[in-house]
């Protein structure tokens, strides 16, 4: 399972700020010699007269330094997820600016020009994203109607999954209040919530999950959910190749006891024997 880290924006703040403007990345672009960030608008002023990097004054080429940057994708999509409205407040500035000189750049895509309204990879706290949860059993197989049908069969087809519109910010503790509350659960019953084979913590929001297991928006986010009744648990099986060692041990044991039948059996026979024998002494 993740664990769950809070940290203050603040925090990061020198990780993901230029050292020109001082503001957040904005098309993060890298130097290849010395691996320092910058905007891209900010590091080609730069550039225009001067051959060095503006933090550690390293040479980056002799006759043309924008031929040892980088464009930093990974870096510009780490700074729209962390900073909350960032993405949505660019596109509308490119926007406004395109709007307001049509001929400039005619050979931008959509996120140049600030046109992309949700790219793959980021997800606002303000958007309503797609869920689908579908009802699985302790053991991880997907549910069929004969191991639950005391539950509510006007909210959940265990046939088939249930999708819901929900707010980014959501959390799993919320969905699991929802499943308890849709299916009147007992309060033996727990609900937990999986992402493939992970349990999700109760503090993740549906973004977390999206960030976390880089969701592409090419479907719903596909949840699974298991409900356990505490009052009916059975003892959690051996770990693997515990099963191996309880048998040799009690193949061990079974033999020991064997041993121990035989050796009572003897002890027996060699009293009755010495009786026998003290028997036909007296009688003499």
């Amino acid at each position: 399972m993740h664990r769950v880290v809070k940290m203050r924006l603040s925090q990061l703040n020198p990780h993901i700020t230029c050292p020109l403007c001082a503001g957040y990345y904005i098309d993060a672009t890298t130097i290849v010699e010395c691996l320092h960030s910058f905007c891209r608008s900010c590091l080609l002023r730069h550039l225009a007269g001067s051959k060095c990097c503006p933090v550690c004054d390293i040479l980056l080429h002799k006759t043309d330094p924008r031929k040892a940057i980088k464009a930093d994708r990974s870096l510009q999509s780490l700074v729209y997820k962390l900073v909350p409205g960032l993405f949505k407040a660019e596109m509308t500035r490119r926007r406004e600016f395109y709007q307001a000189n049509p001929s400039r750049d005619l050979s931008l895509g959509p996120e140049g020009r600030g046109e992309l309204a949700h790219p793959g990879d980021v997800v606002d706290e303000t958007e309503t994203l797609s869920v689908s949860l579908e009802l699985v059993d302790p053991g991880g197989r997907l549910a069929t109607t004969g191991e639950h049908r005391e539950l509510r069969s006007d909210f959940v087809d265990l046939k088939r999954p249930c999708y819901l519109l929900t707010p980014a910010c959501l959390t799993v503790g919320h969905l699991c209040t929802f499943i308890r509350l849709k299916l009147g659960l007992s309060p033996s019953q727990s609900v937990s919530i999986f992402y493939t084979d992970d349990c999700l913590s109760a503090d993740y929001s549906v973004m977390d999950i999206a960030y976390v297991y880089s969701w592409r928006r090419r479907g719903p986010l596909r949840l699974f959910y298991a409900i356990v009744d505490k009052s009916r648990a059975q003892q959690p099986p051996p770990p693997p190749g515990f099963e191996g060692r309880l048998s040799t041990n009690k193949l061990a044991a079974d033999q020991l006891s064997i041993g121990s039948s035989e050796a009572m059996d003897d002890d027996t026979s060699a009293t009755e024997s010495g009786s026998e024998s003290d028997e036909d002494s007296g009688g003499r």
